[in-house]
Order: C-alpha cells, then structure tokens, then sequence
C-alpha cells in the first residue's frame, strides 16, 4: 500500500512542484522538505531531546505559539521542533516561535524523507494540529515506537465525505496514533466512525479558546489614532468578498464619514488585485507598509489594504464592527475566536462549514449575526455602524462564550502526561 501512495504522491508533485515555482510559493529552506539538512540545523536540532510539533499554516501556527508556551512551562528539559507546511505558516512561524522551538518546513510525505526526518529529531513525542493524517510520516513514528498524538482534532464536513470513501485504507494508520484531543463529540464520533480506536479518542474542547491574542501592535495603534472614528475590520477575505465589502462601504460613508474600512486578505499576493479594485470603487488604497502620517487625503477616503502577516488580530483590537472572511464567498469560514476575545461585533455569512461547532457556540448565544447572503450582509452592516449599544451587546455576549468554552489546552496536555513523565 505504502509504495503505492509513494507512486501517487510523487505523480502529484510532478504537477505541484511546478505549479509552486510558477505562484512563487515556495519559499527559503523549501529543500529542508525534501530531507536536504544544512550541517547547522542538523547540530540544532541535535543538540537536545525533543518533542515535535506540527502546524499546516498562519491559523495552527497562532494556535500553537500559547500551546508551546505552555509546553516548554510543563516539560522544560525539551527542546520543541516546530513543522509547518505553507509558505505564510512558515514565514509567522519564524517570527513568532522562534525564541521557543527551532522551526523548520515539514516534510513532504514520502517514505525515505518521512524517515529521514524522524531519524533526525528523534522526538519524545510527536504533537499535530488538527487532524493531518500523513500515512508515511506516521508509519515511520509508530516503527520507532514514538507516540503520536493530534491536539484541536476536528473532521470537517468535506473531509469526512472523502474519508469515508477510503475508510478501509485508515483504519491501521489512525490506530497508530496514541492519543486523539478531539473537539467536540461530533468530531470524536467521526474519527471513531473512520477507525480509530474509541479509547484513545478524548473530546478535549477547542484550544483556540484560550488562545487569546496577547499584545497589540504598536503600528497599529499609530494608524488608527483618532478616537472619533470607527474601523471596520474585513478580516481573512477571499475573492468575491472584497467588491461586497466595498459597496456595502460605499453606502456607510455617505451618511457618516466616521467609519473607516480595513481589508486583510487571507493570501497577501491578492494585494495589488485588492488595491486596483479600493481603487475603482472610488476610494484611495493605503498599504499598511506605506502608512502616511499625516494621511495625504481625507481619511474616509482611505481604505486600509494590510500587505503583512500577523497584524491582524491587532487591527481586531481596535474595531469597532469586524467581517470575518471565507464565509460569504468560496466557503469554509474563519477563526471567529479572535475577534470575540477582544469583545467585538462580529459578522459572518453562511458558509462557515469548517466551524460549525464555534459558530454555533456564538449564535445560541447572540454573540455573532450570520447573514444568509449579501443582501442581508449588507442590512446588518449598516444597521450595526448607525446602533453602537447593539455592538456592544454582541461585544459582551461573545466575551461570556470566551469564558465558558476554555480549558481545552488544560484537557490536552493532561493527555500527554502518561507519554512525557
């Protein structure tokens, strides 16, 4: 079976290697995917016993920079290993984790690389993010008796479909993990349905809880300076998104100048796109790295384009309204946690489909209004910038669903105790 996936795998990186030369994806240090270790890193990752830990992208990397915290706080003799796989997951990870983990790309999920890495760090304990099922990678831990364990574990509708079709192929690689810290009961039904063993599978509650954002940036705060104003924070858009935003913007400015608009795309080589379009709209675009100050036009007619990573839960902090993307257009929604910590009115569209369960949380509760398309995105926008004591109560609502739902991190690393003694 394995060479069989080796066969397959290595027909779509044929396709994919190209496709990431060509959208200027790949990025410094991408051979280390591949097993190709300078002499330096080799000695670093050497130097100490090790747990690993593994993100995909920017989301599980914000994810894990609390989770390590209080990793290092529990078992302080190791060093962390730090994986991530996307190029934006990489490049936050440089900037956030390392002080505490020495972070590298992960690996591409052939056998002999798999086991090159796993014959290098030599983890204590190997820790993934939500559920990545890497059957090679896996495989070669479970050979070395190394403990796999999946934190903030979820199966997304789609995901679930799809595995289903394969089931019989993942009973044996979902058993060789140790430990599942599964979400929600649904999620931990799921995984059970696939395969896994009942009694390695514990519903933990959702880390992204008590990964409550820490610091503002400072930048930020020179920008959005004048408290007479009020910032609309479109956060995570994706195609599509954006042009609705903007007319829906269109319509508040004309009857009160006080607002102000922020875009931050999920993919920032969407940027010049997005300028063009703030542009077309009849609005001045302002990259978050070209800042003026003293603002060379008047400020409605800015739009707030952010160009860098990492600075939006900063800009959350100090909205007084926040979109949160992926979920009138394309599908699949965002983190709404972030917002929420920060006791924010928050709108979403329909489409949140790979958060249900928070979603939910926050709509049995009146914390959060999700719209059913962008004609009612547009009425509760508008309603929300002219009813500042209903913002509020959204803001307050959303605070008490932080409080109740956190935990999950506690839950987890309880988990890891009979593993890392």
């Amino acid at each position: 079976m394995f060479l069989l996936y080796d066969l397959v795998f290595m027909l779509y990186a044929l396709v994919y290697l190209p496709y990431l030369l060509l959208t200027k994806r790949g990025y410094a240090g991408f051979g280390m995917r591949l097993g190709l270790f300078s002499v330096q890193v080799k000695g670093q990752v050497q130097s100490k016993a090790n747990i690993w830990v593994h993100a995909v992208s920017v989301g599980e990397v914000m994810l894990l920079d609390g989770f390590i915290d209080q990793l290092r706080k529990k078992y302080p003799s190791y060093q962390i290993i730090a994986t991530v796989t996307t190029k934006t997951g990489y490049a936050l990870a440089c900037e956030r984790l390392r002080q505490k983990a020495v972070v590298i790309p992960s690996p591409i999920d052939f056998s002999f690389v798999a086991g090159n890495f796993v014959a290098l760090i030599s983890p204590k304990m190997y820790i993934s993010v939500e559920t990545e099922i890497w059957p090679n990678l896996y495989r070669k831990l479970y050979q070395k008796n190394i403990p796999i364990m999946v934190i903030n574990g979820r199966i997304s509708d789609n995901s679930y479909g799809r595995y289903k079709a394969i089931r019989f192929l993942l009973k044996n690689i979902l058993n060789q993990v140790s430990v599942w810290c599964m979400q929600s009961q649904q999620y931990a039904d799921r995984i059970i349905e696939l395969g896994a063993d009942p009694s390695r599978v514990k519903v933990t509650g959702n880390v992204k809880f008590d990964e409550l954002p820490k610091n503002v940036d400072s930048s930020v705060i020179t920008f959005v300076s004048n408290k007479d104003e009020f910032w609309w924070v479109a956060g995570s858009t994706h195609p599509g998104e954006e042009e609705i935003v903007l007319d829906v913007f269109n319509k508040i400015v004309k009857n009160d100048l006080k607002w102000r608009l922020a875009i931050v795309p999920r993919h920032i080589e969407r940027v010049p796109a997005i300028m063009e379009l703030v542009n077309r709209h009849g609005f001045k675009a302002v990259k978050f790295t070209e800042i003026a100050s003293p603002p060379l036009t008047p400020r409605h007619e800015e739009v707030l384009v952010v160009d860098t990573i990492g600075h939006l839960r900063s800009l959350y902090s100090l909205a007084s309204l926040v979109f949160v993307g992926k979920s009138l257009c394309v599908g699949g929604g965002h983190n709404v946690i972030e917002p929420a910590s920060y006791g924010k009115a928050i709108v979403v569209g329909p489409r949140c489909e790979n958060f249900k369960d928070i979603i939910l949380c926050f709509t049995e509760a009146n914390a959060i209004i999700q719209v059913d398309g962008p004609h009612s995105f547009e009425i509760a926008v508008i309603e929300l910038c002219k009813d500042k004591p209903k913002r509020e109560r959204l803001g307050a609502a959303a605070l008490e669903v932080i409080a109740r739902n956190q935990g999950a991190t506690k839950r987890s690393l309880e988990c890891l105790e009979v593993f890392l003694k």
